[in-house]
Protein backbone atom coordinates (compact mmCIF):
# COMPACT_ATOMS: atom_id res chain seq x y z
CA UNK A 1 0.00 0.00 0.00
CA UNK A 2 3.06 2.36 0.81
CA UNK A 3 4.72 1.73 -2.36
CA UNK A 4 1.42 2.29 -4.55
CA UNK A 5 1.12 6.13 -2.80
CA UNK A 6 4.85 6.73 -3.15
CA UNK A 7 4.04 5.42 -7.25
CA UNK A 8 1.49 8.02 -7.53
CA UNK A 9 3.28 10.79 -5.72
CA UNK A 10 6.16 10.07 -7.86
CA UNK A 11 3.79 10.18 -10.90
CA UNK A 12 2.28 13.17 -10.05
CA UNK A 13 5.60 15.36 -9.62
CA UNK A 14 6.62 14.09 -12.71
CA UNK A 15 3.85 15.54 -14.45
CA UNK A 16 4.05 18.58 -12.82
CA UNK A 17 7.42 19.25 -13.84
CA UNK A 18 6.55 18.32 -17.36
CA UNK A 19 3.90 20.42 -17.40
CA UNK A 20 6.17 23.45 -15.82
CA UNK A 21 8.97 22.52 -18.28
CA UNK A 22 6.15 22.81 -21.17
CA UNK A 23 5.17 26.07 -20.57
CA UNK A 24 8.56 27.83 -19.85
CA UNK A 25 9.63 26.23 -23.51
CA UNK A 26 6.54 28.12 -24.57
CA UNK A 27 7.60 31.37 -22.89
CA UNK A 28 11.09 31.12 -24.26
CA UNK A 29 10.06 30.24 -27.88
CA UNK A 30 7.40 33.15 -28.04
CA UNK A 31 10.25 35.33 -26.44
CA UNK A 32 12.57 33.87 -29.35
CA UNK A 33 9.82 34.91 -31.93
CA UNK A 34 9.06 38.45 -30.55
CA UNK A 35 13.32 39.00 -30.61
CA UNK A 36 13.11 38.12 -34.21
CA UNK A 37 10.39 40.42 -35.29
CA UNK A 38 12.58 43.16 -34.10
CA UNK A 39 15.02 44.26 -37.28
CA UNK A 40 18.63 43.55 -36.80
CA UNK A 41 20.80 46.68 -35.43
CA UNK A 42 22.56 48.81 -37.85
CA UNK A 43 24.18 52.55 -38.55
CA UNK A 44 23.94 54.67 -41.27
CA UNK A 45 27.42 55.97 -41.99
CA UNK A 46 28.86 58.14 -44.90
CA UNK A 47 31.48 56.07 -46.96
CA UNK A 48 34.20 56.34 -49.55
CA UNK A 49 36.21 54.14 -52.07
CA UNK A 50 40.10 54.52 -50.99
CA UNK A 51 41.94 56.55 -54.00
CA UNK A 52 45.05 56.86 -54.40
CA UNK A 53 47.79 59.87 -55.21
CA UNK A 54 51.70 60.36 -55.16
CA UNK A 55 53.46 60.68 -52.25
CA UNK A 56 57.18 61.04 -52.61
CA UNK A 57 59.07 59.17 -49.97
CA UNK A 58 60.30 61.50 -47.20
CA UNK A 59 62.33 60.88 -43.73
CA UNK A 60 61.22 63.28 -40.85
CA UNK A 61 63.32 64.65 -38.14
CA UNK A 62 64.23 67.39 -35.98
CA UNK A 63 66.45 70.68 -36.47
CA UNK A 64 68.16 74.06 -35.84
CA UNK A 65 67.85 77.46 -37.88
CA UNK A 66 71.50 78.92 -37.79
CA UNK A 67 71.92 82.52 -39.20
CA UNK A 68 74.22 82.87 -42.10
CA UNK A 69 76.51 85.77 -40.25
CA UNK A 70 76.01 85.62 -36.22
CA UNK A 71 78.97 86.47 -34.47
CA UNK A 72 79.57 87.48 -30.40
CA UNK A 73 81.09 90.57 -30.38
CA UNK A 74 83.98 90.78 -27.64
CA UNK A 75 86.73 93.22 -26.78
CA UNK A 76 90.19 92.03 -27.22
CA UNK A 77 91.63 94.40 -25.17
CA UNK A 78 91.00 95.91 -21.55
CA UNK A 79 89.87 99.11 -20.96
CA UNK A 80 87.37 102.09 -19.91
CA UNK A 81 84.05 102.29 -22.14
CA UNK A 82 84.34 106.32 -23.72
CA UNK A 83 81.25 105.79 -25.63
CA UNK A 84 78.61 103.29 -26.30
CA UNK A 85 76.95 103.92 -30.20
CA UNK A 86 73.93 101.95 -30.12
CA UNK A 87 71.39 100.67 -28.26
CA UNK A 88 69.72 97.22 -27.74
CA UNK A 89 68.27 95.50 -30.62
CA UNK A 90 69.68 98.37 -33.19
CA UNK A 91 70.01 97.67 -36.97
CA UNK A 92 73.25 98.46 -37.51
CA UNK A 93 75.64 98.94 -41.45
CA UNK A 94 78.48 97.09 -42.04
CA UNK A 95 81.57 99.88 -40.44
CA UNK A 96 79.32 101.66 -37.72
CA UNK A 97 81.05 102.40 -34.59
CA UNK A 98 79.17 100.39 -32.11
CA UNK A 99 81.95 100.85 -28.79
CA UNK A 100 84.64 103.19 -27.85
CA UNK A 101 86.98 102.28 -25.06
CA UNK A 102 89.35 104.80 -23.69
CA UNK A 103 92.47 105.38 -25.95
CA UNK A 104 93.57 108.84 -24.94
CA UNK A 105 97.24 107.21 -23.83
CA UNK A 106 97.10 105.17 -27.39
CA UNK A 107 96.74 108.33 -29.21
CA UNK A 108 99.23 110.03 -27.40
CA UNK A 109 101.91 107.61 -28.06
CA UNK A 110 101.16 106.96 -31.33
CA UNK A 111 101.44 111.63 -32.26
CA UNK A 112 104.93 110.61 -30.02
CA UNK A 113 105.82 107.99 -32.29
CA UNK A 114 104.63 109.92 -35.75
CA UNK A 115 106.97 112.82 -34.59
CA UNK A 116 109.97 109.68 -33.94
CA UNK A 117 109.02 108.63 -37.05
CA UNK A 118 109.34 112.01 -39.40
CA UNK A 119 112.55 112.58 -37.68
CA UNK A 120 114.05 109.51 -38.70
CA UNK A 121 112.59 109.67 -42.14
CA UNK A 122 114.36 113.15 -42.30
CA UNK A 123 117.73 111.71 -41.00
CA UNK A 124 117.31 108.87 -43.54
CA UNK A 125 116.69 111.25 -46.24
CA UNK A 126 120.15 113.06 -45.21
CA UNK A 127 122.54 110.36 -44.99
CA UNK A 128 121.00 109.50 -48.24
CA UNK A 129 122.52 112.62 -49.80
CA UNK A 130 125.58 112.29 -48.30
CA UNK A 131 126.56 109.20 -49.53
CA UNK A 132 125.84 109.91 -52.69
CA UNK A 133 129.31 111.93 -52.13
CA UNK A 134 130.60 109.03 -49.57
CA UNK A 135 130.86 111.24 -46.73
CA UNK A 136 128.98 108.76 -44.40
CA UNK A 137 129.55 105.64 -44.06
CA UNK A 138 127.43 102.75 -45.34
CA UNK A 139 126.85 101.68 -41.70
CA UNK A 140 125.54 105.01 -40.77
CA UNK A 141 122.87 104.98 -43.77
CA UNK A 142 121.69 101.30 -42.52
CA UNK A 143 121.07 102.54 -39.07
CA UNK A 144 118.80 105.24 -40.03
CA UNK A 145 117.19 102.99 -42.20
CA UNK A 146 116.38 100.39 -39.18
CA UNK A 147 115.49 103.91 -37.00
CA UNK A 148 112.81 104.98 -39.42
CA UNK A 149 111.28 101.18 -40.18
CA UNK A 150 111.23 100.52 -35.85
CA UNK A 151 109.31 104.04 -36.01
CA UNK A 152 106.86 103.30 -38.75
CA UNK A 153 106.36 100.06 -37.13
CA UNK A 154 105.73 101.93 -33.43
CA UNK A 155 103.22 103.39 -35.42
CA UNK A 156 101.56 100.83 -36.13
CA UNK A 157 101.58 98.37 -33.32
CA UNK A 158 100.06 101.91 -31.90
CA UNK A 159 97.37 102.19 -34.35
CA UNK A 160 96.43 98.61 -34.14
CA UNK A 161 95.79 99.02 -30.33
CA UNK A 162 93.29 101.69 -31.67
CA UNK A 163 91.58 99.74 -33.73
CA UNK A 164 91.21 97.09 -31.12
CA UNK A 165 89.48 99.43 -28.76
CA UNK A 166 87.45 101.02 -31.27
CA UNK A 167 85.01 98.32 -31.79
CA UNK A 168 82.70 98.91 -35.40
CA UNK A 169 80.09 96.31 -37.12
CA UNK A 170 81.79 93.82 -39.75
CA UNK A 171 78.69 93.21 -41.49
CA UNK A 172 75.01 94.54 -41.82
CA UNK A 173 73.11 93.69 -38.38
CA UNK A 174 70.71 93.63 -35.57
CA UNK A 175 72.32 94.05 -32.46
CA UNK A 176 71.71 92.32 -29.15
CA UNK A 177 70.97 93.55 -25.59
CA UNK A 178 73.38 95.05 -23.65
CA UNK A 179 73.86 96.89 -20.20
CA UNK A 180 77.27 98.87 -20.75
CA UNK A 181 77.16 102.56 -19.53
CA UNK A 182 80.08 105.24 -20.38
CA UNK A 183 83.01 105.06 -17.82
CA UNK A 184 82.53 101.33 -17.28
CA UNK A 185 85.47 99.23 -16.85
CA UNK A 186 85.84 96.11 -19.29
CA UNK A 187 88.03 93.22 -19.03
CA UNK A 188 89.24 91.68 -22.50
CA UNK A 189 86.98 89.14 -23.86
CA UNK A 190 83.90 90.76 -22.35
CA UNK A 191 81.05 89.79 -24.27
CA UNK A 192 79.57 93.28 -26.05
CA UNK A 193 76.96 91.99 -28.12
CA UNK A 194 75.57 89.19 -30.14
CA UNK A 195 75.33 90.55 -34.00
CA UNK A 196 73.06 88.43 -36.84
CA UNK A 197 73.16 89.15 -40.15
CA UNK A 198 70.54 90.56 -41.46
CA UNK A 199 69.94 88.24 -44.90
CA UNK A 200 67.09 87.41 -46.88
CA UNK A 201 68.02 83.35 -46.25
CA UNK A 202 68.28 81.64 -43.15
CA UNK A 203 70.36 77.98 -42.66
CA UNK A 204 68.75 74.52 -41.19
CA UNK A 205 70.79 72.26 -39.61
CA UNK A 206 69.75 68.78 -39.27
CA UNK A 207 70.55 64.80 -38.61
CA UNK A 208 69.40 62.06 -41.18
CA UNK A 209 70.55 58.67 -40.02
CA UNK A 210 72.62 56.23 -42.42
CA UNK A 211 69.45 54.75 -44.21
CA UNK A 212 68.94 58.32 -45.50
CA UNK A 213 72.53 59.34 -46.30
CA UNK A 214 72.39 58.93 -49.89
CA UNK A 215 69.99 62.14 -49.90
CA UNK A 216 71.21 64.61 -52.32
CA UNK A 217 72.37 68.14 -52.22
CA UNK A 218 69.62 70.15 -53.77
CA UNK A 219 67.02 67.66 -52.34
CA UNK A 220 64.20 69.19 -51.30
CA UNK A 221 62.74 70.35 -47.37
CA UNK A 222 59.97 71.30 -45.82
CA UNK A 223 60.29 73.40 -42.43
CA UNK A 224 57.69 73.58 -40.20
CA UNK A 225 58.42 75.54 -36.68
CA UNK A 226 56.59 74.81 -33.64
CA UNK A 227 54.93 77.80 -32.79
CA UNK A 228 53.49 78.28 -36.69
CA UNK A 229 52.21 74.39 -37.27
CA UNK A 230 50.24 75.34 -40.17
CA UNK A 231 53.07 77.63 -42.23
CA UNK A 232 55.40 75.64 -43.82
CA UNK A 233 58.67 77.24 -45.49
CA UNK A 234 60.16 75.35 -48.43
CA UNK A 235 63.90 75.11 -49.00
CA UNK A 236 66.79 72.77 -50.24
CA UNK A 237 69.61 71.34 -49.11
CA UNK A 238 73.09 73.01 -49.48
CA UNK A 239 75.45 70.94 -48.38
CA UNK A 240 76.08 67.60 -46.30
CA UNK A 241 78.82 66.83 -43.54
CA UNK A 242 81.79 64.80 -45.17
CA UNK A 243 81.87 62.05 -41.97
CA UNK A 244 79.12 60.56 -40.09
CA UNK A 245 79.33 61.88 -36.06
CA UNK A 246 81.19 59.60 -33.95
CA UNK A 247 78.61 59.68 -30.82
CA UNK A 248 75.19 59.32 -33.51
CA UNK A 249 75.95 57.58 -36.58
CA UNK A 250 74.27 60.28 -38.23
CA UNK A 251 74.91 62.25 -41.32
CA UNK A 252 74.78 66.43 -41.05
CA UNK A 253 73.23 68.11 -43.63
CA UNK A 254 72.39 71.91 -44.04
CA UNK A 255 69.82 73.12 -46.08
CA UNK A 256 69.02 77.29 -47.10
CA UNK A 257 65.47 79.05 -46.85
CA UNK A 258 64.93 81.72 -49.02
CA UNK A 259 62.52 84.30 -47.60
CA UNK A 260 62.35 83.00 -44.35
CA UNK A 261 60.71 85.73 -42.84
CA UNK A 262 61.65 86.70 -38.94
CA UNK A 263 62.91 83.51 -37.03
CA UNK A 264 65.20 83.78 -34.87
CA UNK A 265 68.23 82.05 -35.15
CA UNK A 266 68.84 78.93 -32.96
CA UNK A 267 64.83 78.06 -32.74
CA UNK A 268 64.30 74.45 -33.03
CA UNK A 269 61.88 73.19 -36.63
CA UNK A 270 60.71 70.01 -37.63
CA UNK A 271 62.21 69.05 -41.12
CA UNK A 272 60.82 66.75 -43.76
CA UNK A 273 62.70 65.51 -46.42
CA UNK A 274 62.36 64.11 -49.88
CA UNK A 275 64.40 60.73 -49.84
CA UNK A 276 63.38 59.32 -52.91
CA UNK A 277 60.72 59.00 -56.21
CA UNK A 278 57.36 59.53 -55.74
CA UNK A 279 54.54 56.61 -55.66
CA UNK A 280 51.22 56.16 -55.94
CA UNK A 281 49.75 55.49 -52.03
CA UNK A 282 46.08 55.49 -50.66
CA UNK A 283 44.99 58.53 -49.13
CA UNK A 284 41.98 58.29 -46.48
CA UNK A 285 39.70 61.36 -45.14
CA UNK A 286 40.72 62.00 -41.27
CA UNK A 287 37.49 61.07 -40.48
CA UNK A 288 37.87 57.59 -41.33
CA UNK A 289 41.09 56.91 -39.23
CA UNK A 290 40.26 55.88 -35.65
CA UNK A 291 42.52 54.67 -33.08
CA UNK A 292 42.12 52.62 -29.65
CA UNK A 293 44.70 50.85 -27.37
CA UNK A 294 45.34 48.50 -30.18
CA UNK A 295 46.28 51.10 -32.57
CA UNK A 296 44.72 52.77 -35.64
CA UNK A 297 42.34 51.29 -37.97
CA UNK A 298 39.82 52.06 -40.33
CA UNK A 299 36.45 50.16 -40.80
CA UNK A 300 36.23 48.50 -44.36
CA UNK A 301 32.54 47.92 -45.82
CA UNK A 302 32.18 44.66 -47.53
CA UNK A 303 28.61 43.88 -49.02
CA UNK A 304 26.16 41.70 -47.40
CA UNK A 305 23.37 41.13 -50.21
CA UNK A 306 21.30 39.29 -47.88
CA UNK A 307 20.57 42.35 -45.94
CA UNK A 308 20.63 44.43 -48.43
CA UNK A 309 23.34 46.31 -46.49
CA UNK A 310 27.35 46.35 -45.95
CA UNK A 311 28.95 44.51 -42.63
CA UNK A 312 31.79 46.72 -40.78
CA UNK A 313 34.97 45.11 -40.93
CA UNK A 314 37.99 46.53 -38.78
CA UNK A 315 41.27 46.88 -40.45
CA UNK A 316 44.66 47.69 -38.93
CA UNK A 317 46.30 50.74 -40.80
CA UNK A 318 50.03 52.44 -41.02
CA UNK A 319 49.60 55.69 -41.62
CA UNK A 320 52.05 58.44 -43.04
CA UNK A 321 52.33 61.88 -43.89
CA UNK A 322 48.94 63.89 -43.28
CA UNK A 323 47.04 67.17 -42.12
CA UNK A 324 43.69 68.19 -41.16
CA UNK A 325 41.50 66.89 -43.45
CA UNK A 326 43.20 63.56 -44.83
CA UNK A 327 46.44 61.01 -44.46
CA UNK A 328 48.46 59.32 -46.06
CA UNK A 329 48.15 55.30 -45.65
CA UNK A 330 51.10 52.90 -46.23
CA UNK A 331 49.82 49.74 -45.24
CA UNK A 332 46.43 48.04 -44.30
CA UNK A 333 44.29 48.98 -47.06
CA UNK A 334 44.55 48.75 -50.83
CA UNK A 335 42.60 51.19 -53.56
CA UNK A 336 39.15 50.96 -54.76
CA UNK A 337 38.03 49.60 -51.16
CA UNK A 338 34.93 51.06 -49.61
CA UNK A 339 35.81 52.80 -46.55
CA UNK A 340 33.43 54.34 -43.55
CA UNK A 341 34.10 57.62 -43.11
CA UNK A 342 32.00 60.47 -41.56
CA UNK A 343 30.18 58.29 -38.38
CA UNK A 344 32.87 55.33 -38.04
CA UNK A 345 33.14 56.11 -34.93
CA UNK A 346 29.65 53.88 -34.33
CA UNK A 347 30.80 51.04 -36.31
CA UNK A 348 31.87 47.52 -34.16
CA UNK A 349 32.99 44.69 -35.95
CA UNK A 350 30.57 42.64 -38.15
CA UNK A 351 27.50 45.33 -37.39
CA UNK A 352 25.28 45.87 -40.25
CA UNK A 353 25.36 48.98 -42.07
CA UNK A 354 23.83 51.21 -44.43
CA UNK A 355 25.29 53.94 -46.41
CA UNK A 356 24.27 57.60 -46.92
CA UNK A 357 26.23 58.33 -50.32
CA UNK A 358 27.03 61.56 -51.37
CA UNK A 359 27.21 63.30 -54.82
CA UNK A 360 30.77 63.14 -54.82
CA UNK A 361 31.26 60.07 -54.17
CA UNK A 362 30.77 56.92 -55.91
CA UNK A 363 29.62 54.32 -53.94
CA UNK A 364 28.46 51.03 -55.49
CA UNK A 365 25.23 49.38 -54.45
CA UNK A 366 25.18 45.45 -52.02
CA UNK A 367 24.22 44.18 -55.12
CA UNK A 368 26.88 45.50 -58.05
CA UNK A 369 29.58 44.59 -55.12
CA UNK A 370 29.35 41.38 -55.07
CA UNK A 371 29.66 40.91 -58.78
Amino acid sequence: MNARRWLITIVVCLLVFAGLAAYKTIQIRAAIAFGKSFPEPSETVEAEVVKTHSVRAEATTIGEIIAPQTIELRNELEGRVARVNFRSGDTVKRGDLLLQLDVSEETARLRAAQARAELAKLELQRIEKLIKNKTVSEEQLDRAKAEYDIALADIRALQAAIDKKTLTAPFDARTGIHQFETGEFLQSNTLITTLVGINDYLWVDFNLPLKNADVKIGAAVQVTLANRPGRALNGRIVAKDSVMSAASRNLRFRATLENSGNIPPNAIANITVSTGDARELPRIPITALRQDAMGQFVFVLKADPSANGYRAHRQSVTTGSGDDKSVTILEGINPGELIATQGAFKLRQNLLVFVKARDEVAVKKPAEAEH
